[in-house]
Parts: C-alpha cells; structure tokens; sequence
C-alpha cells in the first residue's frame, strides 16, 4: 500500500479539484452573463410592477409611466444641482442638450458638415415626418395635402395663441396682428440685408417691389402686353 502520507496528499488534492471546479464555472457564468439581458429583465420587472400596483393598466401604460418620472427625476437633478433655477427652466435646458447633442450626432456622422448644415436637416426631416404622420393617419391623402394642412393648423395655432395671451381679442384681431408682425419681419430683414438704411427706406422699396410683382402678373397672364 502507497505510503500514509502520499495518500492523505492525494487525498486533499483531490478534495481540492473537486470543490475548486465549480467555483471555477460559477465564476465563468458570471462573467458570461450579458448585462443587456440583465437591463431588460430588470425593466421588464419594473413595468410589472407598476402594473400590479395600479399605476397602469397595461405594460405599454407602464412605460409611458416610467418615462414621465425618469424625466422628471433629470429635471429636479437639473435643479438641485443649481444648473436650473426651476423646473421650467430645467425642461428647457434639457430640450437645448438634446437638440444640440442630436445636432453633433449628424455633424459626427458625417451627414452635416457644420452645426448649421445639422439644424437645417434635422428641420427637413422632422417636417417630412410630420407630414408623413398626417398621411399615415388617413388626416391628409397626398403630401402636398398635408403640407398645406400642417400649415392650416400651424396658423390657426398661432392665432389662437395671441387670443390666449390677450395680444388679439378675436381670432380676426390675430390674424390683423400677425399680418402686421410679419410685415415688420419683412421690412427688418430687408433692413439687415443692407437692401435699405431704415425700415421707412424699406417700407417704399417693399412697395416698389410689390407694385412690379403685380404689373408683371398681369403681362404673365396676357391682361396686359407690357409693364408700361
């Protein structure tokens, strides 16, 4: 028989390599396991919850619900770190990064070659959604249809909201004040391009412009041979 000594050695190794294995494939499991996996079991588990609590009727609901507070909690974060002075002040801050990082995300991919090149795409592609939008819903049968829409309701809108803010008593009051403002809008920018010194400068070489705009609708659309 091998002597006493060698057997316990052999003994104990053996007892080693038996309990060291599975610790050994624990451990692999662990480092295995895909945190990505983890994240949606521990969403998922999150939305149940609400559910079961009531707060929604349904895990769509329950998402809606997580959101809200996630958002809310990055707005109060904003405000306790004294970035923000309210929360209305951190709703906006927020939106200004979130523009500005989806902006440097097209500038970074390469499908904008300047911030101003990113802001104009982003506005070209949010419209072409939104029009989409009306279509998909059946509010609008063409494109142009729903462009002409979008811009019925963006105006109505605007109406609407210098009545809300007591600008305009009537709806008819707004449209008046609205037409007015964007006549000075006009004549600024006619002022800025360098095109007249003052906005009364402005104001004849917008009426010069319109007067030849009219005279030569009317050769276009043969009810006069020529300007004169």
């Amino acid at each position: 028989p091998p002597p006493r000594d060698t057997l316990t050695t052999k003994l104990a190794l053996g007892a080693a390599l038996l309990f060291a294995a599975p610790r050994r494939s624990v451990v692999t499991l662990q480092q295995r396991r895909d945190p990505r996996a983890d994240g949606q079991l521990g969403l998922a588990a999150a939305l149940q919850n609400i559910v079961e609590r009531g707060e929604a009727a349904t895990l769509d609901e329950a998402q809606t619900v997580l959101s809200q507070r996630g958002h809310a909690a990055s707005l109060q974060k904003l405000v306790d770190s004294g970035e923000a002075a309210t929360l209305d002040e951190a709703s906006k801050l927020a939106g200004q990064r979130a523009r500005a990082a989806s902006l440097q995300k097209l500038v970074d991919s390469g499908e904008a070659a300047t911030l101003e090149e990113a802001s104009k795409l982003a506005g070209q592609r949010a419209l072409a959604a939104s029009l989409q939008k009306l279509v998909d819903s059946g509010d609008a049968a063409t494109l142009e249809e729903a462009s002409k829409l979008a811009g019925q309701r963006a105006l109505a809108a605007s109406l609407q909201k210098l009545v809300d803010s007591g600008e305009a008593a009537t709806l008819e009051e707004a449209q008046q004040v609205l037409s007015r403002s964007g006549h000075q809008a006009a004549l600024q920018g006619v002022v800025e391009r360098g095109d007249a010194a003052t906005l009364e400068e402005a104001q004849v070489l917008h009426s010069q412009r319109g007067r030849a705009a009219a005279l030569q609708k009317l050769v276009d659309s043969g009810d006069a041979a020529t300007l004169e």
